[in-house]
């Protein structure tokens, strides 16, 4: 069954849904979104789109089970980074096939793998085979800056239990379980405005900043190093105050960029960072600051002994005829939203090359793409036969 995946069907399906510039911002994935529903309504999808606004949408396509297991969840976002200044081999909007390759924006992240996924659904319905459990796809707007489809997904009423969601983020067909979390943390030092001849008579924002930067650096934040994802790590990585070289600055912000593992509660990490700044109001004079939460993406995993873990394993084993590894996912992905809300377990397994995500001509191997739907279709079967 599995072995009838036609190369040239994914490359074609993937080519057309890089011709469709869901570039975020804006946005504008509602075309994308209608050609996922309009893919999968011939072989027995129910599909439904979730408006997000002008010319945004998210898509949720369902073939019904018989409901005695919960639904296995196909999931892929639509939208995709600005391009960027630099020059391309191929435009970037075109999805030219070239050289056992789809060449374009989001090849890699994620529309090879949101590729994949439909032609393994399409594959899992056409088989006829009578399943246990719904197979659900989710089609999702707005990963890449604010997670707006996963959210409206999770926010739904009417959701019924899933027992696994697979996500096709880039990950060169290697198993990815676990992923750290994203808080971005927004700092602001307040100070006095005066002429630049009497800095005396004002309070600089900036030289607080220096100080609260320097000491955050040195500051002591417990964590647990992960044995796949490794340390917490922070990156000071944005800096803005002052408004003329003569006038002493009143203002100042700075970003940061904490990655945790699992084991952090964001929550108590946040309290410690006001802590902190309390202590600095208290011992520097005329210290004032505040912090504000910019991304709250907590870190998630799954165990590798869950059933559904085992079951996936087992697919790619038949496929590729190896054991598959686990690697280390360095982004955050849609699992953020969807574990901690949904309590599910999430696989992220896709077909992309991580290190062409967000990159000039970005591309996704064919090969590599085909494969991903066999274990995709496969995996579906085991899960809910």
């Amino acid at each position: 069954m599995v072995e009838n995946i036609q190369p040239a069907e994914i490359a074609e399906l993937c080519s057309r849904l890089i011709q469709l510039k869901t570039v975020n911002p804006p946005g504008d994935e509602l075309p994308a979104a209608q050609l996922v529903l309009d893919f999968l309504k011939p072989v027995g999808f129910e599909g439904e789109l979730l408006s997000q606004g002008m010319g945004r949408a998210t898509a949720m396509a369902r073939l019904h089970g018989s409901g005695d297991r919960p639904a296995v969840v196909f999931n892929g976002h639509l939208d995709v980074v600005p391009v960027g200044a630099q020059p391309w081999r191929y435009d970037p909007f075109a999805g030219e096939i070239a050289g056992g390759k789809v060449w374009g924006r989001g090849a890699a992240d994620m529309k090879g793998g949101l590729a994949a996924l439909l032609v393994a659904a399409k594959v899992v319905a056409q088989s006829r085979l009578p399943l246990q459990g719904d197979l659900l796809v989710t089609a999702t707007a707005g990963e890449e800056v604010d997670m707006l489809g996963a959210t409206t997904i999770i926010a739904l009423p009417d959701l019924h239990p899933w027992q696994v969601i697979i996500i096709a983020e880039p990950t060169s067909n290697q198993l990815g379980l676990s992923e750290r979390g994203v808080l971005w943390i927004e700092f602001t030092t307040i100070g006095k405005t005066a002429h630049g001849s009497t800095p005396e008579l004002g309070h600089n924002a900036v030289m607080m900043m220096v100080a609260l930067l320097s000491e955050l650096d040195r500051l002591q934040i417990p964590f647990r190093p992960h044995p796949v994802l490794g340390s917490f790590s922070r990156s000071i990585n944005t800096i803005q105050g002052g408004v003329m070289v003569n006038v002493v600055p009143d203002h100042c912000t700075a970003t940061v960029d904490l990655r945790t593992v699992p084991g952090q509660d964001h929550t108590r990490l946040i309290e410690q960072l006001q802590t902190f700044l309390d202590s600095l109001e208290k011992r520097i004079p005329d210290f004032r600051a505040s912090l504000r939460i910019v991304t709250d993406l907590p870190a998630v995993e799954t165990p590798s002994d869950a059933p559904p873990v085992q079951l996936f394993a087992d697919a790619v084993q038949e496929v590729i005829h190896h054991p598959v590894e686990e690697q280390v996912v360095r982004f955050a992905t849609e699992a953020s939203i969807f574990v901690p809300a949904l309590k599910v377990p999430a696989i992220i397994f896709g077909p992309g090359d991580a290190a062409l995500a967000h990159q000039p001509d970005e591309f996704i191997e064919v090969e590599k793409m085909v494969q991903a739907a066999q274990i995709y279709a496969l995996a579906a079967i085991k899960m809910l036969q």
